[in-house]
């Protein structure tokens, strides 16, 4: 029987207790009555509006001195964190308890998805088909939209343990009251500690952050997730039972490799990123081996071993020599355990030959060249077990080998990424530095790409014959060597793919593979064909590059040198799609219909000339960003685009969102690659006979959209001051969430000049939420001749119904009254009105038109545990909302311009804190 919400609220209420407690106890009593006053006071105002009282909460927020109202806003930030937490482990249990009974299973499980194919009579070989041709592949940015540090994340994960016991344990058992003991003194200790960083991350930091959500739940759940496919298939399709699985899930991350805009992204920074995702992932290893080891301890003179288990030592038997010194006839009947031993020294010398950065000699001797040798030691033991005990073969043993074809030695691939102007200015500085090639800057485009084939067909790596290149061109250069060194020490699947971002011409594309060539990334083989280390990934942003897909794909293709390139390299050509800056640019309308164009583009240029694509997501957390429920987004792509392989980013709060604990992140991999069977499969892809007329209304819908969007972010002047001052925009630089700078030029922010994530994030945190609905209201009130037409979509074609479920929550979090308070920090009143009746207009339009598509009286009425979430947190929303305008106004004030003035800094760290615990309260916002 599956728990209520009633269950839910309950735990928050009991969890919500225990915080009380620690802040009167730490903080005293009247600490605690404020925050009480507040709380029921805004509760109340939700249940019962009333002016004189709503006044009175206003009036008490602006008499609080900065220190009281820092410890408001922590009260509520912490419990946004529980609530979070017992919301996460509430639906883990709701799955639990539909696993336990056997005739229910949660769509986007393995069971229920090949419970379809079956029934969708998709044959055992089709599936199989299906599976050897999958790549799915998630990719961590460092994009926090979140200040939380790795010190609170390690403190939650505890306490997510101690609730989870809570939930097991029968209630007044002498373990639920332990448990219930435990949870109150890591409230206590949380209340205690800093839940937000006190200075600016380093790089090294968000690659830490990063790692930590391997060690935390996905070193568990990668090969859980194995285990759970492998479990449904020989259920659902027992002709399989003896099909080995692929290592279909990998790894990536930008985390130390993305340059775009961070100066603070060097070469060395990337070097210390691969070598500290090999620390990571081989000290796992290495407590697996000794796991093993304790596992293994069959007996020769019990049990047959295979004769190869002697012979690899036997291989080894100068480090069996040293590993055994202290005594040479350890584990001599339990070969096993020696072998297990060797490999652990092995791995252990792998290591250390790695952090070396290859000049550690002696541990060159030992360490295993590739994770191919670590494999094949793995396979060579599970053989011999499988004959004697299949339960340990099949068990740790076999999670073992799952985890090192899926992480090997790098643990995940690590992509490139800078933008195209800066390669040009790079090549522009070398041909100016080389006394036989032109003024690059000087030539067109069909010029550009002549010069640059020439180049590359030239055999043998270029030199460079002078000292006079720039700092920049110098610093690309190392790169190069970086990347190549770094390849043959940790191996080949140690970089993915180097991103170009802003790409709007064919050029750019061999302005990289010129670059590898000063590193021998690039080059011609043997044979004679051009070979290239890393996939050049060409990344369209813009309205106008996703528009600009069929004039730029083409011309690269029709350069015999590049199809030659892909022809010997797998034939397959990334391509990544930026949503947040084509959001941005053009608004969610527009930008989602050209998005769903270009991948159809893709597809057909891709069919034309004989290849295929992978299709790189640039997806945020947010809906304006591509946010959303990852099934969902991932199986309503077009139909015939997937083909088994998607890569997409995971950002801001979604890392800890899907990451933090080893079941979510079991339950969310395997919701993406569900979702990536779905849509690689035509069974399930719905050949829709209007399909003409329904891209064509939603083409409709995009103009109108997007001229909307524009008239207010283009051409209403004075927006980007309103923007500026009526949002926290401005102070979300203070907020110690990413080495990245959040404005790609100082002064007033524009859209060219701010970053999507801050563009968002500051709208958000306002409650405006404009990016992920401006428009959408003007658009559907201009097609509404056709709503039954529209009606027909929302429920026939999955890409629509997707997309208005998204703009639905996304609306939903959308708070006009607050809005209307941020607002008045806009000095200018006649701008604040013009802004503010066409927002309200729009509002007021999209909130009926979805209603209206919808067939409801109220948003979310068919999303009712998301719409009471929703509902319950905007009581607790409220009073930080009005806090935090409160403390802009006094961060604001003409005295508090001097950077270290004493008031900045009292009115800095509590404002700093409400930003974090809106993004805690709102979730998906950046």
């Amino acid at each position: 029987m599956l728990l209520d919400n009633d269950v839910l609220r309950a735990r928050i209420r009991l969890l919500g207790s225990f915080l009380g407690e620690a802040i009167s106890r730490q903080s005293g009593q009247q600490t605690l009555d404020t925050i009480e006053t507040l709380r029921q006071g805004f509760i109340q105002e939700r249940r019962e509006h009333n002016d004189g009282q709503k006044k009175q909460l206003i009036e008490l927020i602006a008499s609080l001195d900065n220190q009281t109202l820092k410890n408001v806003i922590r009260a509520f930030s912490i419990y946004f964190f529980l609530a979070n937490l017992t919301e996460e482990n509430y639906l883990r249990e709701q799955r639990r308890v539909m696993r336990a009974e056997s005739n229910q299973s949660w769509e986007g499980s393995f069971r229920r998805t090949l419970s379809e194919c079956r029934e969708r009579q998709i044959e055992p070989e089709q599936i199989k088909e299906l599976i050897d041709q999958l790549k799915f592949i998630p990719v961590f940015t460092a994009h926090p939209t979140e200040a939380r540090r790795r010190t609170t994340m390690n403190i939650l994960q505890t306490l997510y343990e101690h609730t989870d016991a809570m939930g097991v344990y029968p209630e007044g058992s002498l373990a639920f009251e332990q448990a219930k003991q435990k949870t109150a003194e890591t409230i206590d200790l949380l209340w205690s500690s800093d839940e937000v960083r006190t200075r600016k991350p380093l790089v090294y930091d968000e690659i830490n952050n990063g790692l930590h959500y391997f060690d935390a739940s996905l070193f568990t759940a990668i090969p859980k997730v194995y285990r759970n496919i492998k479990d449904a298939i020989v259920e659902i399709y027992p002709e399989l039972s003896d099909y080995a699985l692929p290592a279909f899930v990998n790894f990536g991350s930008w985390i130390g490799g993305d340059r775009d805009g961070n100066p603070f992204v060097t070469h060395e920074t990337t070097e210390m990123a691969v070598l500290m995702h090999a620390n990571t992932v081989l000290r796992h290893y290495q407590v697996l081996i000794r796991k093993l080891r304790r596992e293994l301890i069959h007996s020769d003179s019990i049990v047959t071993i295979a004769p190869e288990i002697y012979e690899r030592i036997q291989d080894y038997s100068e480090l069996d020599q040293q590993v055994f010194c202290y005594n040479p006839d350890d584990y001599n009947h339990e070969p096993y355990r020696r072998l297990l031993s060797l490999i652990l020294a092995k791995i252990k010398a792998t290591n250390q030959y790695i952090q070396s950065q290859g000049t550690d000699d002696n541990a060159a001797k030992d360490a295993y060249l590739s994770p191919a040798a670590l494999l094949d030691d793995l396979r060579l033991i599970r053989k011999s077990v499988n004959t004697h005990d299949s339960a340990h073969a099949e068990g740790l043993l076999l999670d073992t080998i799952r985890l090192v074809k899926t992480c090997g030695f790098h643990l995940a691939a690590l992509d490139i990424r800078q933008d195209s102007g800066y390669h040009g200015e790079v090549i522009a500085d070398i041909f100016a530095n080389a006394s036989n090639l032109p003024d690059y800057k000087a030539l067109n485009e069909t010029e550009r790409q002549e010069w640059l084939t020439r180049l590359l067909q030239k055999p043998g790596t270029p030199l460079i014959y002078t000292d006079n290149l720039s700092e920049q061109t110098r610093e690309q250069l190392a790169l190069m060597q970086s990347v190549a060194k770094l390849r043959k020490l940790v191996g080949d699947d140690t970089f993915g793919s180097y991103v170009i971002s802003m790409t709007n011409n064919a050029s750019q594309l061999l302005e990289v593979l010129l670059l590898m060539r000063f590193a021998g990334l690039s080059g011609i083989d043997d044979d004679g064909h051009l070979f290239a280390a890393l996939p050049v990934a060409p990344l369209f942003e813009t309205i106008e590059d996703l528009k600009n897909i069929d004039k730029i794909m083409p011309t690269v293709l029709d350069n015999p040198l590049y199809r030659e390139l892909l022809e010997h390299s797998g034939n397959i050509q990334e391509i990544m799609l930026g949503y947040s800056d084509s959001s941005k640019d053009g608004g969610i309308i527009t930008s989602a219909w050209q998005l769903y164009s270009a991948q159809q583009t893709i597809t057909r240029i891709a069919n034309q000339y004989g290849i295929s694509t992978r299709l790189f997501h640039g997806r945020g957390g947010s809906v304006s960003r591509g946010g959303g429920s990852t099934h969902q987004a991932i199986a309503a792509q077009p139909a015939g685009t997937l083909n088994g392989q998607i890569k997409f980013t995971e950002q801001g709060e979604v890392l800890y969102a899907k990451y933090a604990n080893p079941d979510t992140a079991v339950f969310e991999l395997t919701m993406g690659i569900t979702g990536a069977l779905k849509a690689s499969s035509s069974r399930f892809v719905a050949q829709l006979a209007q399909l003409d007329s329904y891209e064509a209304l939603f083409a409709d819908l995009a103009d109108a959209g997007e001229q909307q969007y524009r008239a207010l972010t283009d051409n209403t002047e004075g927006f980007y001051q309103f923007y500026s001052e009526a949002t926290p925009v401005q102070e979300i630089s203070l907020l110690n969430i990413g080495s990245r700078p959040a404005h790609r030029k100082k002064g007033l922010p524009s859209k060219s000049t701010i970053r999507a994530i801050p563009w968002v994030f500051g709208w958000s945190l306002a409650r405006f939420t404009l990016p992920a609905w401006y428009g959408v209201g003007t658009a559907l009130e201009s097609v509404k001749q056709n709503e039954r037409l529209m009606k027909e979509m929302n429920k026939n074609w999955p890409f629509f119904s997707a997309f208005i479920s998204n703009i639905e929550m996304a609306f939903t979090k959308s708070e006009m009254n607050i809005a209307h308070a941020y607002s008045l920090l806009c000095k200018d009143e006649h701008l604040r009105t013009q802004v503010m009746q066409a927002v309200e207009q729009e509002h007021a339009l999209t909130h009926y038109g979805l209603n209206s598509l919808l067939e409801q009286t109220s948003l979310l009425s068919t999303q009712q545990e998301l719409a009471a979430s929703l509902q319950w947190r905007n009581a607790y929303l409220d009073p930080i909302n009005y806090i935090q305008i409160e403390l802009l106004k006094r961060m604001r004030q003409p005295d508090n311009k001097d950077a270290k003035s004493t008031d900045k800094l009292s009115v800095e760290d509590p404002l700093i804190r409400s930003i974090n615990a809106l993004a805690a309260g709102l979730r998906n916002t950046g």
